[in-house]
């Protein structure tokens, strides 16, 4: 069985949910410590993938220890945020004023939410896999001034169902993907609301080849059919752990490009998504939360 099958079973998160929500931070850091040092040491489907990612993001001038540097980060600072979603959703704590560690929207960042939703027109927030993007992802929501549709991966396993239920607990309005979902989606961008998802994950079918930090990547491009038939503005954003608090953040809005050539507008309206998402995850690559191979 594959390691990442194994984290996809129910029982491992429940174990882990169970026992993390309980433990002292500084217990919960240790465990942390010792979970990534266990695995950047031992071949599996996640090291290999993180390792690759990890090269892609730094390039080939990167040195293989710090590679190897990086990814012990990201599984540390992983293994972190899930025990800090365990610790504050699972504990009770569904405001983010309560969270801990402090979880910030910057003022200018709620500055950015607020002038797109002064458009009138829906707001699609194209995000990335950085950080705590769960407790990130929950402050977006809280603060977004329209509702805000989180669409998740289609068909989760057992696993993710329960991170599923953690994020709806804290009140956010989860749709996995499908058919319905995203008809849904462009009816609340059409009337004026917003629409968050990440988009740096290959998913599988809809994805293509894209150029992603220099080389042919396969991510998911459907979403920018949706963005320009709900004919609404965009923004990317994600979520950084800096001085011991997570800082939810986000580029400015913009308005996609429609000549009326829809694969032509699709294609400039992606790089520029991918050019600003490799911009925030190259501030901290090693935060970027990335256990499958985005280059094959």
């Amino acid at each position: 069985m594959s390691t990442k099958a194994f984290f996809g079973k129910g029982w491992p998160v429940r174990v882990a949910f169970s026992v993390g929500r309980h433990l002292p931070r500084a217990v919960g850091e240790q465990v942390a410590r010792l979970g990534a040092r266990v695995l950047v040491s031992f071949d599996s489907d996640l090291r290999a993938a993180v390792f690759d990612n990890q090269r892609h993001v730094l390039g080939p001038e990167a040195s293989p220890e710090t590679v190897r540097a990086n990814a012990y980060e990201v599984f540390r600072q992983a293994a972190r945020a899930y025990y800090e979603l365990f610790r504050n959703v699972g504990r009770g704590r569904t405001r983010v004023a309560e969270f801990e560690p402090p979880v910030r929207v910057l003022p200018e960042t709620r500055a950015r939410l607020q002038a797109a939703a002064d458009t009138g027109r829906g707001v699609f927030i194209a995000g990335c896999h950085v950080s705590n993007f769960d407790l990130g992802g929950i402050a977006f929501c809280q603060e977004m001034p329209v509702p805000l549709q989180v669409l998740a991966l289609a068909n989760p396993t057992p696993g993710m169902e329960l991170f599923n239920r953690l994020r709806q607990q804290a009140g956010i309005m989860l749709s996995p993907i499908s058919p319905e979902t995203l008809r849904q989606a462009i009816r609340r961008l059409r009337e004026g609301e917003g629409v968050i998802t990440g988009v740096d994950r290959p998913i599988g079918e809809g994805d293509a080849p894209v150029e992603f930090f220099g080389a042919t990547a396969h991510l998911p491009v459907g979403y920018m059919r949706m963005v320009l038939r709900a004919n609404c503005v965009v923004m990317t954003g994600t979520c950084f752990y800096e001085e011991g608090e997570y800082h939810a953040v986000v580029n400015p809005h913009w308005e996609p490009v429609q000549t009326g050539d829809r694969e032509h507008d699709i294609a400039v309206n992606l790089r520029r998504v991918l050019t600003e998402l490799e911009g925030l995850i190259r501030q901290h690559p090693e935060q970027w939360m990335m256990f499958v191979p985005v280059w094959r």
